[in-house]
């Protein structure tokens, strides 16, 4: 049997305030994209910049790298 955490709405509330405030302090980062876009080409630079800015800012532990 599989038990969740049950967390209160106003505690995820208040910890996304504290990444947003003190961001040196935690491990998430943030990024605000465009919801709309002039053409099918711009939105797909829009999605392949998104990514390659993922892929420079997560890092692996290196406990796990096989994949």
């Amino acid at each position: 049997m599989k038990t969740n955490k049950i967390v209160r709405p106003m505690k995820k509330f208040g910890d996304l305030l504290k990444d947003l405030f003190h961001p040196k302090d935690t491990r998430h980062f943030w990024v605000r994209v465009k919801d709309n876009a002039n053409t099918k080409e711009e939105k797909d630079n829009f999605i392949f910049a998104t990514i390659e800015l993922l892929n420079e800012r997560i890092q692996i532990n290196g406990q796990n790298t096989k994949h």
